[in-house]
């Protein structure tokens, strides 16, 4: 028998030895990292164009909801925007003039400077929102909720917020003659050096509010409640707080010439240097 001789065409192939374990899983795990370092830019990559595309149709008018859009400075005069959720969006210096936002979600939202003079808001959402220097003269808050939203000088004059909740808001240095706030839920409201001459706030809640150095002359404040409200050093000149709750109220330093405090319930309440309805400066015992 003849012995067969290999081919000249076989060739040996030589595979790679397999690279030891401890290296296999370090590349997996620099594999998994880049992947997730990616994951988040390409998250990014889908939302912004998601954005724009939004924020093209709500000025289009196709939707009303533009949550977290940048809508700084835009024209929306006059606009219907009932039930919109523009929460967390950027309105800063946007012109609302005059636009309807009943039932709005402005949750968070910066209103910074906006213009919303004689704008709807009525049953709006505004928590947490930012309104500094915002212009709000005769608009309809009615309803509103606004815990927690800092309204800094801005002017709102002749607003009406009856039965809105703006526990812990921020109205420091703001304008709010003649403003109507019966029935308002004012819990711990900062109102210090505001102006609030002529505001009505007849059976408002403002237990713990901060009105020290505010002008209240001519305020209507029947049946409010202002239990541990600090009101020192303001002017409540003619001020109505007939059936009032000034249990715990600091009144020190303020005028109240002309005040009417009928049936009012005064218990623990502290009036010294204050003037009192009479126009004579407060005594001990001598009220």
């Amino acid at each position: 028998m003849v012995e067969q001789q290999p081919s000249k065409l076989m060739t040996r192939v030589r595979f790679p030895s397999p690279a030891p374990i401890s290296r296999r899983s370090g590349h997996v795990r620099a594999g998994l990292r880049r992947l997730l370092l990616a994951l988040p830019l390409a998250a990014l990559a889908c939302v912004q164009p998601a954005l724009a595309d939004q924020r093209a149709d709500f000025l289009a008018g196709i939707t009303v909801d533009c949550p977290g859009c940048d809508l700084a400075g835009v024209m929306l005069k006059r606009s219907v925007l009932d039930g919109a959720d523009l929460s967390g969006a950027s309105l800063v210096g946007a012109n609302l003039h005059d636009a309807s936002l009943a039932g709005a979600n402005l949750r968070g939202a910066d209103l910074t400077e906006a213009n919303l003079n004689k704008a709807v808001l009525r049953q709006a959402d505004l928590s947490g929102a930012t309104l500094r220097g915002a212009l709000l003269f005769a608009a309809d808050l009615s309803g509103a909720i606004a815990v927690e939203a800092d309204f800094e000088g801005a002017r709102m004059g002749e607003s009406t917020w009856t039965r809105a909740d703006l526990a812990g808001a921020s109205m420091i240095g703001t304008n709010l003659r003649n403003a109507r706030m019966g029935r308002a839920s004012l819990v711990g409201v900062d109102f210090r050096g505001s102006i609030l001459e002529g505001v009505h706030l007849a059976l408002a809640d403002l237990s713990g509010a901060n009105l020290s150095r505010t002008l209240m002359v001519a305020a209507q404040l029947r049946g409010a409640i202002l239990r541990a409200a600090l009101v020192q050093g303001s002017d409540l000149y003619g001020a109505d707080l007939h059936d009032a709750d000034l249990t715990g109220a600091d009144f020190r330093g303020s005028r109240l010439t002309t005040a009417i405090l009928t049936n009012a319930t005064l218990d623990g309440a502290r009036f010294e240097e204050a003037i009192m309805p009479d126009g004579r400066p407060w005594t001990a015992g001598g009220g």
